[in-house]
């Protein structure tokens, strides 16, 4: 197969859920949603692992993600353990729900696929164009380290599978960093049971610095409503691992 025609890690929804697993930001949004009720929105919510459990819970979700293997693993998912979620193929930088929500969430990294300055303004926008007035708009994305994106060619991540660790494993390498789009590129390569399988495409993603984000939410009409470091609620330092975002329309928003 040739490179352009590689397979993404989102056309493969197995292979993700063997190497990405559940962490500690699913706990801090299903919390968060208990406070704000709902309806709420999950933008890139891949195969559910978040979504899935808000509904299990209770709250009326909707989960829109642009990759549909990966919205056909949610759905076999959601069925199998009958939690009622309306799942939504569409890009996160062009929706239009035609409805309002009290709670949308970004989880997991994900808004850092969004990399060019006017996706990410359009991005914004239209989130906040379908939040209830007062409504809440959380996210996390990376804290970028000047070090690591200097260090192009080094293993950033290893992944494995558990309790069978032998199973399926996955490492991303940093391979290219553009300080000027601000924008990485990574690739992952995976082995089964110790033999490798074939590369999936690189991956682009941005890195959003501290500094950038509050003032992308005010242009957007959002108020930034609290900043941590990590999903534990600890104060936003230069060395946390996470930037996490919790901001709200004007209650007086029409």
């Amino acid at each position: 197969m040739s490179r352009e025609h590689c397979a993404t890690l989102y056309d493969l929804p197995s292979l993700y859920d063997a190497v990405v697993k559940p962490g500690p930001c699913e706990s801090f949004y299903r919390k968060l949603a208990c406070s704000t009720g709902g309806p709420i929105l999950e933008l890139a919510c891949g195969t559910g692992r978040l979504t899935i459990p808000l509904a299990l819970e209770g709250h009326e979700v909707v989960g829109l993600d642009a990759s549909y293997p990966m919205l056909s693993a949610a759905r076999a998912k959601a069925e199998a353990k009958r939690a009622k979620v309306e799942f939504v193929l569409g890009d996160m930088r062009r929706f239009d729900l035609g409805r309002y929500f009290a709670l949308v969430i970004v989880s997991c990294n994900s808004l850092a696929h969004v990399t060019a300055n006017e996706d990410i303004v359009e991005c914004l926008s239209r989130i906040a164009r379908h939040l209830v007035p007062g409504g809440m708009l959380a996210f996390d994305v990376v804290n970028p380290s000047m070090r690591d994106l200097a260090q192009c060619g080094h293993t950033a991540e290893r992944s494995e599978t558990d309790p069978d660790r032998s199973y399926v494993s996955g490492s991303k390498e940093l391979v290219a960093y553009d300080p000027v789009q601000q924008v990485q590129v990574l690739r992952w390569r995976f082995e089964v049971l110790g033999r490798k399988m074939p590369p999936v495409a690189p991956m682009r993603l941005r890195a959003y610095f501290p500094q950038e984000m509050p003032l992308r939410l005010a242009l957007a009409g959002l108020e930034l409503a609290a900043r941590y470091g990590d999903f534990d609620g600890r104060l936003f330092t230069g060395s946390s691992p996470n930037q996490i975002y919790v901001a709200r329309t004007a209650r007086n928003a029409s």
